[in-house]
């Protein structure tokens, strides 16, 4: 679920084809606050020009929300990134499953999970509790060893 961050310039909408309407209830808080904003329904991954110099034509105070299929996060949240926004300058809601790398402790092998709370590693056999610690630069979790 999205938070209305007040005090903020500009709010930038962006989505897939598949509008989330937690984004029709903050746009609604926009129009009442009279708040600027742009919103975008992309539907293709050839629109990703436009999103990149839509991005880069941001002045400081524009804030960013993102929803659709984890994909489509992911790939807005790079370019968003790349033209200078940071983490605390938006939030994203992905809408379907997700699937998130795990990293086993013991070998280091790459695992899959989706929504499991414990995974047996594919590398070495090792029975894994699926962490919160998150790793930017691996992209992915932390799997420890289940204590039994």
């Amino acid at each position: 679920m999205f938070s209305y961050v007040e005090g903020k310039r500009k709010l930038l909408f962006c989505t897939d084809s598949e509008v989330d309407r937690n984004l029709y209830i903050l746009v609604r808080q926009a129009l009442d606050e009279n708040v600027t904003f742009e919103f975008h329904i992309l539907e293709e991954e050839s629109e990703e020009s436009f999103v990149n110099q839509w991005f880069h034509k941001q002045k400081m105070g524009a804030y960013l929300y993102i929803s659709g299929k984890e994909d489509f996060v992911k790939r807005i949240k790079d370019v968003a990134m790349m033209a200078g926004f940071t983490e605390h300058d938006m939030q994203s809601l992905i809408n379907g499953p997700v699937k998130k790398k795990l990293i086993c402790c013991t070998c280091h092998g790459v695992n899959e999970v989706s929504d499991q709370t414990h995974v047996v590693c594919v590398h070495c056999g090792q029975e894994l509790e699926v962490s919160d610690h998150y790793s930017r630069r691996l992209d992915a979790y932390l799997g420890y060893v289940t204590i039994k």
